[in-house]
């Protein structure tokens, strides 16, 4: 099953949101925020688990693989959402750090290989 591109960055945006809206919702309504949790967070690690780095840089996939700790880190927080700890606050945050990088570093690594490519490096 092929899913084409923008599915794949809707469905991210939307599971994106769904945490962002589960760790606001939290101290409103812990029981409704920590199923809303699980349904962004699987979401998310669906699409970054099919969505492999394209490139062939050691640097690209050492990112790439800083994003599935990042999504693993999600999934704690969400176990420790449903334990009722508050150490999930600190987990998201390292989480959500760590996918703010990756993204924004592994793009320039891409496009930066993509442009060695054509030069003939």
């Amino acid at each position: 099953m092929n899913i084409s591109p923008k599915t794949k960055t809707i469905f991210f945006q939307v599971s994106a949101i769904l945490i962002l809206v589960a760790a606001a919702a939290y101290y409103i309504s812990p029981l409704v925020a920590k199923y809303v949790m699980v349904a962004g967070v699987a979401g998310f690690a669906a699409v970054t688990f099919t969505s492999p780095y394209p490139g062939k840089s050691l640097r690209g996939k050492r990112l790439f693989n800083i994003q599935i700790l990042a999504v693993l880190l999600m999934v704690v927080s969400a176990f420790l959402m449903f334990k009722e700890m508050s150490a999930w606050v600190v987990t998201l945050l390292i989480a959500a750090i760590l996918t703010l990088y990756s993204s924004i570093i592994l793009s320039q690594t891409y496009k930066k290989e993509q442009e060695d490519e054509k030069k003939g490096k």
